[in-house]
């Protein structure tokens, strides 16, 4: 009897633990939208405005934005359902979600944005962004095999053979994940955090040439 209600009272807490972590996790979610919908908005009016000086920037910002919140979404998902088909799935679609950021990621840091700033007057910011930068490609080759035999075999479906799919899903491919997903989001942050510090910089450089 004892352990019976022993165990209730651990499913009633473990529920209430859930819950309070998922209304945390939909104020998260809400406030990553507006960080997205007010990047795109001041984005756009500058385009309108004829001010294409800084698209570069906004570009890569607009972007990191837009797959900080794709991760947060499906790791999330990933942590909190109890099915493990569902699990497996989330696992998979952030595999390939992280794989090609990072893919991506270099690129967009890279030439282009770092003579953009040079031609607005921000060079202080380069090595910060060379920085964040060389962190991303380092957890891109610590991870790199892993995630991508994820992806290639299983996230995107690339195999043709439906009992290797089928293998490949039941396996557990995914112990590194969480890891992989906090350092990713972790490096993110910071990447987020630059970008507001520079759109402060912009609007005052915008107002001084009015």
């Amino acid at each position: 009897m004892i352990y019976r209600l022993k165990k209730r009272f651990e499913k009633i807490k473990t529920k209430k633990l859930k819950n309070k972590f998922k209304r945390s996790l939909e104020e998260s979610e809400k406030l990553r939208e507006l960080d997205i919908n007010s990047i795109h908005n001041t984005w756009v009016a500058l385009q309108k405005a004829k001010i294409n000086d800084y698209d570069e920037f906004y570009n890569v910002s607009l972007y990191s934005s837009i797959v900080n919140r794709d991760i947060a979404i499906l790791w999330n998902n990933y942590i909190l359902t109890e099915s493990k088909s569902e699990k497996n799935l989330y696992g998979r679609l952030l595999s390939m979600t992280i794989i090609e950021y990072l893919d991506d990621i270099n690129g967009l840091l890279g030439k282009k944005l770092r003579l953009e700033l040079e031609e607005n007057s921000m060079n202080e910011y380069i090595h910060v962004f060379n920085k964040v930068n060389k962190s991303f490609a380092k957890i891109k080759t610590q991870f790199n095999s892993e995630l991508r035999k994820i992806r290639n075999n299983s996230a995107a479906h690339k195999t043709k053979k439906s009992k290797d799919l089928l293998d490949f899903t039941r396996d557990e491919h995914l112990e590194s994940l969480n890891e992989i997903a906090r350092i990713v989001s972790e490096i993110n942050l910071i990447l987020i955090k630059l970008s507001s510090q520079i759109v402060i910089k912009i609007t005052e450089q915008i107002k001084s040439k009015k």
